[in-house]
């Protein structure tokens, strides 16, 4: 059966977009833009800011404190911020785009955009396509664990789960073989979904093109850009790892202002990296 499309969908299939590059600066003056985009609409970051903080706490409380998903709580709520996170983004990425043509956002206006029915819906696409390499990733973890304890009678003992008996190896140290190809294994996974991800939700919206028009956007984009990628990647794993960690006993309340802001960053990097489809 064939994918729906919308009209404006269907123009844009068989096209490629120009790619642009940016100077080493770029990543500081995203962070800058979003910060001023969070400045004027306030009640609107912080609005979506609250509703992926909240789902991300309740989430995790429910996982660690669950009989049977306890153990594998951590990538569960992957698993959900994968597919939550960027339809929520969504909106903050349309709030930077109306604020960008002299419009006034509303919180109605740009929710609706998150859940807006453009052909077969590829934002959603997209985050399958994500939960799948978060599934790839948890699938083959335990498979790589076992290779390096290959004649070990007790992989794993009668008093913790798999998935304990691999985080007491990487905390421990005691299989540096296995700590050392878990950790490139991570990186690689991690690395290609933030590459497929990070322009393709802001160019659905965008242009209204098709899923893998987008993906491979983002791909072309990223690899043009590789030294960029690796400045900006660091800088989002710090503001949100340290949103985490420091407001961990206050509801990870500084995800709040953390997450608008690398969003409404988001839509700038995109805008300043990728123009039009020919």
């Amino acid at each position: 059966m064939a994918m729906p499309q919308t009209e404006r969908m269907r123009a844009t299939l068989g096209k490629t977009a120009e790619l642009k590059k940016v100077s080493l600066a770029a990543p500081f003056t995203w962070l800058k833009q979003g910060v001023s985009d969070l400045l004027a609409m306030p009640i609107l970051a912080i609005f979506c800011g609250l509703l992926f903080t909240a789902v991300s706490y309740g989430s995790w409380h429910y996982l660690k404190t669950s009989e049977t998903l306890g153990d594998v709580s951590a990538p569960l709520l992957a698993v959900i911020i994968l597919l939550l996170g960027p339809l929520s983004a969504i909106s903050l990425y349309d709030a930077s785009r109306r604020l960008a043509m002299g419009e006034k956002p509303s919180i109605g206006s740009v929710v609706s955009a998150a859940f807006k029915t453009n052909g077969s819906c590829p934002s959603i696409f997209l985050s399958v396509i994500l939960v799948v390499l978060a599934v790839a990733w948890m699938m083959f973890t335990p498979l790589i664990y076992a290779i390096f304890n290959a004649g070990s009678l007790n992989i794993v003992n009668e008093n913790q789960t798999v998935v304990q008996a691999i985080l007491a190896n990487i905390t421990s140290g005691a299989n540096t073989g296995f700590v050392i190809t878990f950790s490139i294994y991570t990186a690689l996974v991690g690395l290609i979904a933030f590459m497929i991800s990070w322009f393709s939700y802001p160019m659905v919206l965008d242009k209204d093109c098709d899923p893998f028009t987008a993906i491979v956007t983002s791909l072309k984009a990223a690899m043009a850009n590789l030294v960029i990628m690796f400045i900006w990647v660091p800088l989002v794993g710090i503001l949100v790892l340290g949103a985490l960690v420091l407001t961990a006993d206050f509801y990870f309340i500084g995800l709040v202002f953390v997450i608008p802001v690398i969003a409404h960053s988001t839509w700038h990097a995109y805008k300043s990296m990728i123009g039009e489809l020919k």
